[in-house]
């Protein structure tokens, strides 16, 4: 079924003139970074203080070192995970260097979208013995294929994304910015290239301990240029965040609170929670229990969707002097299979 199902999704692909739409280029970018974020609905923009900063904000680079970490440790967060069936390998990892004692840092991240195992069958004439001459195949009015779908080879459909980040503090907030570089490689050789630049504002003690997050997505727009001669473009996205920590003494712990908004102005009607014409606004709500600086409890909304999650944390672990966190997320779909993801914080 699966084969199938990929077989017919390719050749509707290969038959469209149009092979882009612009309102949702490069989504594949926003699929997550880190268990930790997504089990909190996503809701991360103000906070972003670990290794997926650079995804989530890049301007939480030079407040990394307030998480698991100190000034001048090196902190990795990986991520894998299989979606819809295990019809899509998701593939995740960044790692951020903080410098001048945290006052600043650069970090990379990786992301990679791969669609296996996908048999490509060029329709061409004679391929199908059309009875009333309509195009569609129909075995019940006596439509017959006249090839062997196994004759055909496999092939692969792979995203790629590589986000190059620097942040650092001023009197004022911490700034960033990352550089990202997009490659498509698709099946029947199509393939594009892309760059873009995000920027973030990451400002604590906004009032009292409040925390506002501010990242400016695509800032100029980003081109992706196929090799058909194809353009997409990815309108730029602005997100905001608010969160604020509240210190629970009587258990030496830590409730993160987090809510986040998604602002385009890119007619995404059909993809949003909330619009008014062109423009669109979608939520994220998070909530972090951070018990003893040891377990984590997590929950949210993604959108409208419940995600939920867990992680513990393990510092200067073995005689490494090693920091290791290991999170989970759950996300429910309304429509397709509900996703687990984990991932793992490493900081030495």
């Amino acid at each position: 079924m699966k084969i199938r199902i990929l077989a017919i999704c390719m050749f509707v692909f290969l038959a469209s003139d149009n092979l882009y739409a612009e309102n949702y280029a490069g989504e594949f970018m926003a699929l997550g970074g880190g268990a930790r974020a997504m089990a909190m609905g996503g809701a991360f923009v103000s906070i972003a203080n670990d290794a997926t900063a650079p995804y989530w904000n890049p301007a939480g680079i030079s407040f990394f070192s307030s998480f698991i970490t100190k000034p001048e440790n090196i902190g990795i967060s990986m991520m894998h995970s299989e979606r819809f069936g295990n019809l899509l390998d998701y593939n995740y990892l960044s790692v951020v260097r903080p410098i001048e004692g945290g006052k600043s840092g650069w970090g990379f991240t990786f992301i990679h979208l791969g669609v296996p195992d996908i048999r490509i069958i060029p329709m061409n004439s004679g391929m199908m013995d059309d009875v009333d001459g309509d195009g569609i195949y129909e075995p019940l009015d006596g439509d017959k294929l006249n090839f062997n779908y196994k004759d055909y080879p496999f092939e692969s459909a792979n995203d790629y994304a590589l986000f190059f980040s620097y942040a650092q503090k001023m009197d004022f907030a911490s700034l960033g910015a990352s550089v990202k570089l997009i490659r498509n490689d698709q099946v029947a050789g199509f393939s594009s290239l892309g760059i873009g630049i995000d920027l973030g504002l990451l400002k604590k003690n906004l009032w009292k301990d409040a925390m506002l997050g501010i990242k400016l997505q695509d800032a100029t727009g980003t081109y992706i240029s196929w090799s058909t001669g194809k353009e997409e473009f990815i309108y730029p996205t602005l997100k905001i965040g608010v969160g604020y920590p509240f210190r629970i003494e009587s258990m030496n712990s830590v409730l993160f609170l987090a809510v986040d908004g998604d602002l385009r102005f890119s007619n995404r009607r059909q993809g949003a929670q909330f619009w008014l014409g062109r423009a669109s606004a979608d939520f994220h709500l998070g909530a972090e229990l951070f018990i003893r600086e040891l377990v984590a409890l997590r929950g949210g909304l993604d959108m409208g969707r419940p995600t939920a999650g867990a992680g513990f944390l393990l510092e200067d672990f073995g005689n490494w002097n090693i920091s290791l966190g290991f999170d989970y997320a759950l996300l429910v779909h309304d429509v397709f299979d509900t996703t687990h993801r984990v991932s793992m914080l490493i900081s030495f």
